[in-house]
């Protein structure tokens, strides 16, 4: 498991490549990164490759009141989480 590395893109969103944290890491680093990027972005791109994380990560963003407009398969057994 690697560090989190948050990369600004050129309009002003950030991306996090979390592929290779398996379940159920990626629901857990959720907080601690939105509560750090809090002020600093407007939406955060999120790529998993952890089949429970396309839905468990949506659902604690949710209940953070985020929105998730968008969950997309992106490969095989990757995807794109958008957050705002």
């Amino acid at each position: 498991m690697s560090a989190l590395t948050a990369v600004k893109q050129q309009d002003g969103s950030y991306s996090v490549d979390i592929r290779g944290w398996m379940c159920p890491y990626p629901k857990y680093m959720l907080e601690p990164l939105l509560k750090k990027m809090a002020g600093k972005q407007k939406r955060i791109s999120l790529l998993v490759d952890c089949p429970s994380a396309a839905t468990d990560v949506p659902d604690v963003a949710r209940k953070m009141g985020y929105k998730v407009p968008e969950v997309t398969q992106i490969g095989d057994g990757e995807w794109r989480i958008i957050i705002e």
